[in-house]
């Protein structure tokens, strides 16, 4: 499951959870740790299995002063995925990438409002306010998981005989017929 945490400016920030959504979609969106909420939070985001990557970075000096980095995978933090669907262009594609998604498949059971963002729920009744929401209150839009299928060779349309089409192309403008009178 991955949580996503709608950031409006000036607004309360707003989060929805999507059970499978493929990684294809959030290539590309910023993560932001759990940082400033309760450890209760992290714990559920860990259950639920919205993590990000973390690693280590070593950084290494030749004699020439040039700079390398090395970097180790150590482990997976609990994170949101944070999208500016407002503001932000890139955000707004992704936005717009996910909804279609959603959209086009989620079940006949499900019932979805006009705007999806209208479904997130608010982290606090004004920006304020204290948290006012528990990890259980907020929805979780169930997804079929993605089915990637390989394609075999066998699959593959050949040509087994080349088709040559010649093209003919006349020069200058064309004639201008005179219509009778």
């Amino acid at each position: 499951m991955q949580v996503v945490k709608l950031v409006n400016g000036g607004f309360v920030d707003r989060l929805i959870v999507f059970d499978e959504l493929p990684e294809r979609l959030l290539q590309g969106i910023k993560t932001r740790e759990v940082a400033g909420l309760p450890r209760s939070w992290a714990k559920w985001m860990i259950e639920i299995g919205s993590l990000r990557p973390v690693f280590k970075t070593e950084t290494f000096v030749d004699a020439a002063r040039n700079y390398t980095f090395k970097y180790t995978p150590i482990g997976k933090e609990p994170c949101f995925f944070v999208l500016e669907y407002q503001d932000i262009n890139s955000d707004k594609d992704a936005w717009h990438l996910i909804s279609e998604y959603v959209r086009m498949n989620v079940g006949s059971e499900i019932r979805l409002r006009e705007k999806l963002e209208d479904m997130a729920i608010q982290m606090a009744p004004t920006p304020k306010d204290a948290l006012s929401i528990e990890p259980e209150d907020i929805p979780v839009i169930p997804l079929p998981r993605e089915i990637v299928k390989e394609v075999s060779d066998e699959e593959l349309v050949t040509v087994e005989k080349p088709m040559i089409v010649q093209e003919t192309k006349k020069r200058g403008r064309p004639k201008k017929i005179a219509i009778g009178v």
